[in-house]
């Protein structure tokens, strides 16, 4: 169980997440991944970039401000102090040397994890759950790449039924840090951005966990951007590869990477939302559902469509789509800056091309070529400014190339028709 971002926010989103766990935790025994409380991470990058020792007393006293409303002991306020005066201590260091290196940057960031589950721990503990709390950085080995290092994943397998398994067979419930590792030498390591989902990831598929769950403040993966339509709605079930094309064409989920250790061991990741756990949110196999042939479209904004007859433009970069017909060629450049639909124009000169300002619709599904899928997107769009439909260039998706003035009513008359609207 991962809890990130706004599952962890403060006092009363962690007070969500010991509820979650003490229910999962009678059932079944569960490793409990978290992220730092918000804001956290960025405050001790701060912390590390301006060596401000001062800065950790802020810090310190939010932490003491969570522990008194979620577990007012005196054992867990001196385990925040602890914590608190080794970062001071580490950071005092820092200013006197008078240098902030990438290795020091990671080790001041590991301590809002450290924080977190350490206040979290003690909460299960008080609770009543049988809850140990482990040092990720004991089973999570990477290598030396300071701020975005790699895992040694057949490292991560020996330790985690080494150090890990043995604790959790002990306990209903072992709390550790998402986002942290360490290299062998026991320096620390970050993961970077999405750590913590990878984290859970790798642990989980270490130890063949039943279900990775990806707790949010979401109710899974939706059909679309909720904001563009009011009918999106989320997705029971979906395949990897189906995410993965959401992500690329720029839906809100979760990064394709941080979840492939789980779907390449064959384990279902479960999207939940913390704060509607009643919910049940969106399933991520490596095989495709077979309930629809499309699940979800996402919009991509500012593109331009080119096109030209003759030889093809070669030198035109960036290309999200490219086709080519009888007597010509057309593709469709992500410009997001005038700067790159001027780049674009240039190009285009030695070839008396042309240019249009478009949006790229992406039709997601687990049989988005199938003619049923194509049937039902060409019945969608009959009344809309379309330029091109595009399929085959994934199994999974199907490309429409719509005039950026039409854009969302496009996307919703596709989305309607998707979720039988």
């Amino acid at each position: 169980m991962k809890f990130g971002g706004t599952s962890v926010q403060d006092a009363d989103a962690l007070s969500r997440v010991l509820r979650i766990v003490a229910t999962r935790a009678a059932a079944t025994p569960c490793i409990v991944v978290l992220s730092a409380t918000a804001g956290t991470t960025d405050a001790l990058l701060r912390i590390a970039r301006e060596r401000n020792v001062d800065a950790v007393a802020r810090l310190r006293e939010r932490h003491h401000d969570i522990v008194q409303t979620l577990v007012p002991t005196t054992e867990a306020h001196t385990a925040v102090d602890a914590l608190c005066d080794e970062l001071a201590t580490f950071v005092r260091g820092m200013h006197l040397l008078g240098e902030t290196t990438d290795r020091s940057v990671d080790e001041v960031a590991s301590f809002g994890e450290r924080l977190s589950t350490t206040i979290v721990a003690h909460a299960c503990a008080v609770a009543g759950v049988h809850t140990a709390w482990l040092d990720v950085r004991r089973v999570m080995r990477t290598n030396a790449r300071h701020l975005a290092a790699e895992v040694d994943m057949d490292s991560v397998r020996t330790l985690a039924n080494d150090v890990l398994r043995p604790v959790l067979d002990a306990h209903r419930v072992v709390v550790t840090q998402g986002f942290i590792g360490s290299t062998a030498e026991g320096v620390t390591t970050t993961l970077g951005r999405g750590g913590s989902d990878y984290s859970a990831a790798i642990l989980g598929a270490a130890l063949h966990a039943d279900v990775i769950e990806i707790w949010t403040d979401v109710s899974g993966v939706y059909s679309t951007d909720p904001r563009l339509a009011p009918t999106a709605r989320p997705i029971p079930r979906m395949g990897f590869d189906e995410v993965r094309d959401l992500a690329l064409y720029g839906a809100k989920v979760l990064h394709p990477d941080t979840i492939a250790p789980a779907v390449a061991s064959g384990i279902p990741v479960h999207v939940r939302n913390t704060f509607a756990p009643e919910e049940h949110g969106t399933v991520i196999t490596a095989e495709h559902p077979t309930d629809a042939p499309l699940h979800a479209a996402t919009l991509v904004r500012r593109c331009t469509l080119a096109s030209w007859r003759g030889n093809p433009a070669h030198h035109i970069r960036n290309a999200i789509l490219h086709w080519s017909y009888h007597d010509g060629a057309a593709c469709v450049v992500h410009t997001p800056t005038d700067d790159d639909v001027l780049d674009l124009q240039v190009a285009l000169t030695d070839v008396n091309g042309t240019t249009s300002a478009v949006s790229i619709i992406a039709v997601c599904g687990p049989a988005a070529g199938s003619t049923q899928a194509l049937s039902s997107i060409t019945d969608a769009i009959r009344h809309h400014d379309v330029r091109a439909m595009v399929s085959g260039v994934t199994a999974t998706t199907c490309f429409v190339v719509c005039m950026q003035d039409d854009a969302e009513a496009t996307l919703r008359s596709i989305h309607d028709r998707i979720v039988g609207a």
